[in-house]
């Protein structure tokens, strides 16, 4: 008979508890990046329609680009770690080695262009994207 050892509850609380306060400071920075595109963004846009002309516009929205996508890489991490989270769960502790952090194996399952792709994502960013393609248009044929 072949014993095969257990691994301290504990142990494994402390391991979730970990994968939870990463998965938490993913969303915060995702969190911080979307006040920054606002914040960004609204002074681009502002500064553009105060005489600087269409070019400020079209920055901001290549700023606006850029958030997205970083965006997108702070909540696809999130994803994965939450697939980690989850495979972790479950009453085989062999499954996931102790205190993995290793991500790539869920990769396939979170693609990023459906995360860059997500409602949310597109409703927030697209809305700001729209809004400089507009400014910069006007700005151009106003000009």
């Amino acid at each position: 008979m072949t014993i095969v050892p257990r691994i301290p509850d504990e142990t494994r609380v402390k391991h979730l508890e970990l994968l939870q306060v990463t998965i938490g400071r993913f969303g915060t920075n995702s969190f911080l990046v979307k006040g920054w595109a606002m914040a960004v963004n609204g002074g681009l846009v502002t500064v553009a329609a105060g005489g600087a002309g269409w070019a400020v516009a079209v920055i901001a929205l290549m700023m606006t680009w850029g958030f997205w996508l970083l965006d997108t890489y702070y909540l696809e991490q999130e994803r994965l770690f939450r697939s980690l989270y989850d495979r972790s769960l479950t009453p085989d502790p062999g499954q996931v080695p102790l205190f993995s952090m290793d991500v790539g194996r869920y990769a396939q399952s979170v693609p990023w262009r459906v995360v860059a792709m997500s409602r949310t994502m597109r409703l927030f960013y697209g809305t700001f994207a729209l809004a400089d393609v507009a400014a910069a248009l006007f700005l151009f044929f106003m000009s």
